[in-house]
């Protein structure tokens, strides 16, 4: 129905077709529009945006924080090497601007992924405490777990639960290095693992490509 409180994301189109096959009978068939619908928003939209969402081991701040530390790597790596190329240095020192853009570009690569490398590295298996559980008390808990059974009189949205405002509220400071918990299952570590060393490859190939780029490049005398 429309505005109803878990009301199914449904085209306007699918929703009326499905009221008037329910005002002639209530064979299952006449929901067969729904189904159809219901499970293509599952497979090809709310399933993937969920894993996309689980696979990070860090909040959005968090990971904001890493791809602008990593894109500020690689354009200093950039101004290091054109300084470099510029100048009457001998062009074996533009090499030490490949390990700046290396870590740079792992960085940004990996936040794509919703992965922050330094989480990785010393905190391995490790990922931010999820902002509903912050805040989260016994007697809350205990709440939180009776609404999410009762399909009466709730609602999908959770922007009126206490943990929105008081997450908001919080420093950005705070939020970027907010406390960490275990991961438990396996199987995540093992996608965090695979997105670390994936990032990495692709991080060790655009260096190669840095580097072909400023190491030939005849010295400009300029300084």
């Amino acid at each position: 129905m429309d505005g109803a409180p878990r009301q199914v994301n449904l085209s306007d189109r699918d929703r009326k077709a499905a009221m008037q096959a329910l005002s002639y009978t209530t064979h299952p068939s006449a929901l067969r529009l729904v189904i159809r619908s219901v499970e293509s928003s599952l497979r090809h939209q709310n399933h993937p945006n969920f894993v996309r969402w689980s696979i990070c081991n860090g909040n959005p701040p968090r990971i904001s924080f890493a791809r602008y530390m990593g894109w500020a790597g690689v354009f200093n790596a950039f101004m290091i090497a054109i300084l470099l190329t510029l100048s009457r240095i001998n062009r074996g020192w533009r090499v030490t601007a490949i390990p700046v853009f290396f870590l740079g570009a792992w960085a940004v690569v990996a936040s794509y992924s919703g992965m922050c490398i330094c989480m990785h590295i010393f905190s391995r298996h490790y990922q931010h405490i999820r902002p509903w559980d912050l805040f989260e008390d016994e007697e809350d808990g205990k709440e939180l777990r009776k609404k999410s059974y009762d399909s009466i009189g709730s609602s999908n949205s959770f922007e009126e639960e206490p943990w929105v405002a008081k997450y908001s509220n919080r420093s950005l400071l705070r939020k970027i290095f907010d406390r960490e918990v275990l991961i438990q299952e396996p199987m995540l570590r093992q996608i965090h693992d695979t997105i670390f060393v994936q990032a990495m490859l692709v991080a060790l190939m655009a260096s190669i490509l840095f580097a072909a780029l400023f190491v030939p490049l005849p010295a400009g005398n300029l300084f």
